[in-house]
C-alpha cells in the first residue's frame, strides 16, 4: 500500500512535504506490535496515531484529509484495533479508511467515464496510481474482515468496484 523507496525518501524532504505525523506513527504502532525491542512503545505509538489523524480532520474545512495517505493511516488503525480485539473502535476506523477511500474515488480508479467529483490530482506516475489501488484494497479487505466478525453489514457494494489489479488482470467486482 506505501511504496518504501518513495516513502523513505520523502522523510528526508522539508517537514511540509513529509508523510504526515499520523501516518508515520500508524506504521511504528504495526512495526512496533511486532516487534520485541521496541513492543513497549506500541500503545504510546497508537494514541499518538490517533490523535493526529483526528486532529487533521479537524484542521480548516476537512481539506487535509484529502490525500492519500489518510486512508492509509486508518486502515493501519484499524488494523491494530482489529489486532487487540477492539472491535468498536476498529469498525469506527475501518469506516473512516473505507469512506475517505471512496471519497477520494480510489474505488473506480480504473473506471471509464468517472461520474464523481475528483477530489485528487491524477496520480503523476505507475507507482502513485498503484499505491492509490493497493490502498483501496487495503481498505476493502478491512472492510470485509470487519463484517465478517461482527456480522455488520459491508460499506463497499461490489458493483461499484472499478479497480483493476496491479498485474493488470480485471478483475471487477
Amino acid at each position: 500500500m506505501i511504496h518504501k523507496g518513495r516513502y523513505l525518501s520523502s522523510l528526508n524532504l522539508a517537514p511540509h512535504m513529509r508523510p504526515p505525523i499520523a501516518l508515520r506513527y500508524a506504521l511504528w504502532t504495526l512495526a512496533a506490535s511486532v516487534s520485541d525491542e521496541y513492543n513497549s512503545l506500541q500503545a504510546h505509538f497508537y494514541r499518538m496515531a490517533r490523535k493526529y489523524a483526528e486532529e487533521q480532520e479537524l484542521k480548516g474545512h476537512g481539506e487535509y484529509i484529502i490525500t492519500v495517505c489518510t486512508p492509509q493511516t486508518w486502515v493501519m488503525i484499524a488494523t491494530y484495533e482489529f489486532k487487540l480485539m477492539f472491535f468498536p473502535r476498529a469498525w469506527m476506523s475501518t469506516g473512516r479508511a473505507v469512506r475517505l477511500a471512496q471519497m477520494m474515488g480510489l474505488h473506480r480508479i480504473d473506471g471509464q467515464g468517472l461520474d464523481v467529483k475528483q477530489c485528487l490530482q491524477p496520480p503523476k506516475d505507475w507507482t502513485e496510481r498503484e499505491e492509490r489501488r493497493r490502498t483501496f484494497w487495503q481498505a476493502f479487505c478491512v472492510d470485509r474482515y470487519a463484517s465478517i466478525g461482527t456480522g455488520w453489514p459491508m460499506t463497499i457494494e461490489e458493483k461499484d468496484v472499478s479497480c483493476i489489479t496491479h498485474d493488470t488482470l480485471k478483475y471487477h467486482y
